[in-house]
Parts: structure tokens; C-alpha cells; sequence
């Protein structure tokens, strides 16, 4: 049974040492609209574009990545590194992720109140993350 999703577009994120450059670039080459960022201490900086129902993630780490591309996890190597989907029932689509033969590597945990994610990877292990507003 698929995954029941609430958002029928796909976000991207790109991880970077320097954020205002790439939301900058994506801003003004493309004509995403800017939208503010989100501030996560301890963890980094989102700068998020609009695309229609699409966004565009640059996040930038409080630790800079600091890896060649290919290499290392999520917040340690700059380009991009995961699709985002928003879903109903976080707990139910993480249980179909591992019947489908993927795997939950990080999470669920709650960023901002009323806000859950957490990250899978597929079967060939490319990263995802997962992400529920209550």
C-alpha cells in the first residue's frame, strides 16, 4: 500500500558552506521566491525558495561540510543530498519505507513543535527525509 502524502511535490535540499550565495543564485537565476529562513540552533540555517509546491532546502550546517561530494553523511559534504516528502502518518510511512526494503537511519525527532521528521535511505541508499506537521 503506497505511503499517503499530503504534499504533491517534491522538495530538495542542498547542503553548502555558503548559503546566502547559493539561495542568492537559485533566487535570482531561477526566480524562486524567497521565503524565511528557518533557523535551527545547534543545527544550521534552512534557506527555503518556493517553486510553486516545490522548495528548494540550502542548509548550511553550524559544523561546515567539509567533504569532497560522494562522500561522508548528510551535514558533511556541500551538494545535493536528499528528497523531501511530506506524509500523513510519519510512524506508518517509515514502517512501509522498511517493508519496501529501505531503511530508517535518523529519527523521528521533532525539530519545532508540532513538527516530526526523520531520515531513510532506499534500497540503494540514497537519503530521504520524512517529515509530518501535527
Amino acid at each position: 500500500m503506497p505511503i499517503a502524502l499530503t504534499k504533491h511535490a517534491l522538495d530538495v535540499g542542498i547542503v553548502t558552506n555558503d548559503g546566502n550565495r547559493l539561495a542568492c543564485f537559485y533566487r535570482d537565476a531561477f526566480g524562486l521566491e524567497s521565503l524565511e529562513d528557518l533557523v535551527l540552533p545547534g543545527v544550521g540555517t534552512i534557506h527555503r525558495l518556493r517553486l510553486g509546491p516545490s522548495l528548494l532546502r540550502i542548509f548550511v550546517p553550524e559544523t561546515a561540510p567539509s567533504g569532497a561530494p560522494g562522500e561522508g553523511g548528510l551535514t558533511e559534504r556541500p551538494g545535493y543530498r536528499y528528497l523531501s516528502f511530506e506524509v500523513e502518518n510519519l510512524a506508518a510511512a517509515l514502517d512501509e519505507v522498511e517493508a519496501q526494503g529501505g531503511r530508517v537511519v535518523f529519527g523521528p525527532v521533532e525539530p519545532r513543535p508540532g513538527r516530526r521528521v526523520a531520515q531513510i535511505v532506499d534500497p540503494d541508499g540514497n537519503l530521504s527525509e520524512l517529515a509530518q506537521d501535527d
